[in-house]
């Protein structure tokens, strides 16, 4: 059984049903920086060229290899129908479409997800972009979808990204060894957090 819905609606179903599986369409969120919106097929001929860049797909599980336009509508088509996960398109605050994030995994018993994230515009690289958008995502997350544990993974030398998530209040919890299989070889990743009280706590600070 399928539902469409906003999340608020969402929420109220899931408290009483079992055994369904959902589809989420992503909310725009907007912050000073980037605008979020549900992603698009509009969007396909970007994710096609970042996916075809070394550069853009060093750190992620995709490439674009025996990846077309074709394809990648589909990739997008499918994305929008997969069950408990939100996927947005990253805007700039003057509309430029930049990358990708999303939600996955979402776990309505034990109020936790796992979050994403691909910035394919170099030319937005190093501009805390992500920072933004990560921030806006953690705010969304325990405020209105009001979850208790965000996650993600993230590869050892991926430095900037690591800072990143730092910067947003994400703690190291391990390493995951060879756990992801890229460019030949097996790769470790470190698993990092953010749990409800340590957004409260960080929020108590900023005051």
């Amino acid at each position: 059984m399928y539902f469409e819905m906003r999340v608020f609606s969402l929420l109220q179903i899931h408290k009483y049903t079992t055994n369904i599986q959902i589809i989420m369409i992503a909310p725009i969120l907007k912050s000073e920086k980037v605008l979020l919106k549900p992603i698009n097929i509009k969007e396909a001929k970007n994710y096609l060229a970042w996916f075809n860049d070394p550069e853009v797909t060093k750190y992620l599980t995709t490439d674009g290899k025996d990846l077309n336009l074709k394809k990648e509508r589909e990739i997008i088509k499918k994305s929008r129908l997969r069950p408990n996960e939100y996927v947005w398109g990253i805007y700039t605050s003057d509309k430029k479409h930049i990358g990708s994030t999303g939600l996955h995994k979402l776990d309505f018993k034990n109020k936790t997800a796992t979050w994403g994230i691909s910035i394919g515009a170099k030319d937005y690289w190093d501009k805390r972009l992500g920072t933004d958008t990560l921030n806006t995502i953690i705010k969304y997350f325990f405020t209105k979808l009001k979850f208790n544990r965000l996650q993600l993974f993230v590869n050892p030398t991926n430095l900037r990204a690591i800072k990143c998530y730092q910067r947003c209040g994400l703690a190291t919890e391990g390493i995951k060894r060879k756990a992801k299989f890229k460019n030949g070889k097996f790769n470790d990743m470190i698993m990092m957090s953010i749990i409800k009280d340590d957004y409260k706590n960080l929020k108590n600070k900023k005051k």
